[in-house]
């Protein structure tokens, strides 16, 4: 019978409209009228605290994913919010980049630009030996 009570209780309470003085309020009255133990009024106290902060982190969310449609429904986010993700992006690649050319320097690893300047002085020396030789 108590849980069927517990279910209607939660059924009928708009779980994220509740503060913890009303919740307390709801368990004291619930624990009441259903003469339960301390220990089951614990219990339950504490199953619709839980209930309460899943169902406002739920509204929470919810919320939030009707704003950002109505903003892209209105295009106003998108554009603005698509910027700066770019420009953040963009310094993220460059200090990337940076960094590893530090560390490819520090180690002594070759890049592709120096090997291909490497291979251009190369086949101009070669260039310059064959003229000479012939």
């Amino acid at each position: 019978m108590f849980d069927t009570l517990k279910q209607a209780v939660f059924a009928s309470i708009g779980l994220a409209d509740l503060t913890r003085e009303k919740v307390e309020g709801v368990v004291a009255e619930v624990a009441r009228r259903a003469k339960l133990s301390e220990a089951d009024a614990a219990e339950f106290q504490a199953e619709l605290n839980e209930r309460v902060e899943k169902a406002r982190a739920e509204l929470g969310a919810e919320i939030d994913r009707r704003i950002d449609q109505a903003f892209i429904q209105l295009g106003l986010l998108k554009a603005n919010v698509k910027h700066e993700a770019e420009s953040v992006g963009s310094t993220v690649q460059k200090l990337t980049d940076q960094s590893l050319d530090a560390v490819l320097s520090r180690a002594g690893v070759a890049r592709q630009e120096d090997i291909d300047s490497l291979t251009q002085r190369i086949e101009l020396l070669e260039k310059k030996l064959a003229e000479k030789t012939s």
